[in-house]
């Protein structure tokens, strides 16, 4: 599900690479119009209408497919909150109809937001403050999900993704953002000072691959654990379309805005050993012709 989305269109390339022939593409095509995965059976279609009418006869269902992105956690947080929910949490259920099913589930590194555990692992208490606060429409829910696998008979491997972009990442996502701001002359950055661990989707992906034939009934970080401040990759991205010095415009942090993000890969590597993300700059430098031309 989700599979036209960043993380869904190099899972589904990576699938094919690794000689899986019946995969299943769903997506609604709200995010990314018109996107069709070529190599796979395409249903454009919401996750909730396919399920409806569906057999699960999978091994294995990559559920993918939520609202996300940070200017919708403000934006949209009551849709956000009501689609996430009810698409999980139906998508569960109609897992269940296939005792052989395992579910590899997106969940994301908003749950341990503000954790005073940095690196942060994956058993980590979480505390919300204001929650009342509209960021946590997206957080809220992904916690509500977690808990609803781990306390359910399914197989799963809950996977908390921490910063994954890409040259295809969509608008609402820090990495395209600052992309296209630049691209424009528009020199402003929010929270300079926080910091971030980006991975590059197809290390991500690999992983999740991975996980997905060795884990069970378990929670997983993926994501790099290079930890770079955003003004810092605000430069990185700047130098990367010609700007080498850049007199930025510091804008107020986002409300909830979490001030450290780096996860403890640990229980990562002990699935894969020698997992080795590429680090920031020299992803950036390789695909900057490809991210500043995006579509």
């Amino acid at each position: 599900t989700g599979a036209c989305g960043l993380i869904g269109r190099e899972l589904c390339q990576q699938l094919l690479d690794c000689g899986y022939s019946n995969i299943t593409a769903v997506d609604s095509n709200w995010k990314y119009p018109g996107h069709k995965i070529q190599g796979v059976k395409f249903i454009k279609s919401s996750t909730i209408d396919y399920i409806q009418s569906a057999v699960n006869t999978y091994d294995t269902i990559y559920h993918l497919s939520a609202i996300n992105g940070t200017k919708y956690f403000y934006s949209i947080p009551n849709e956000l909150i009501e689609n996430n929910v009810v698409t999980d949490i139906a998508l569960f259920k109609w897992a269940k109809t296939n005792p052989l099913t395992k579910v590899v589930y997106a969940s994301s590194s908003e749950i341990v937001a503000d954790s005073p555990n940095v690196p942060t692992g994956e058993e980590v208490d979480v505390s919300i403050k204001n929650i009342h606060n509209p960021r946590w429409s997206y957080r809220l829910g992904k916690m509500l999900s977690e808990n609803y696998l781990v306390n359910s008979d399914l197989n799963y491997v809950i996977v908390r993704f921490f910063n994954t972009y890409s040259e295809h990442t969509a608008g609402g996502h820090i990495v395209r953002d600052l992309t296209d701001k630049i691209k424009n002359k528009n020199f402003e950055v929010h929270s300079p000072n926080e910091t971030r661990s980006f991975c590059y989707v197809s290390d991500a992906v690999s992983a999740v691959i991975k996980l997905s034939q060795t884990a069970n009934r378990d929670i997983v970080n993926v994501g790099s654990d290079e930890e770079i401040k955003i003004i810092d990759a605000a430069n990185i991205l700047a130098e990367a379309q010609g700007y080498h010095t850049v007199k930025w415009k510091v804008l107020d942090n986002f409300e909830g805005s979490t001030s450290r993000r780096k996860p403890n890969l640990e229980k990562l590597r002990s699935y894969i050993p020698n997992y080795d993300p590429e680090k920031f700059q020299t992803t950036i430098s390789r695909i900057k012709k490809y991210l500043t031309n995006a579509k």
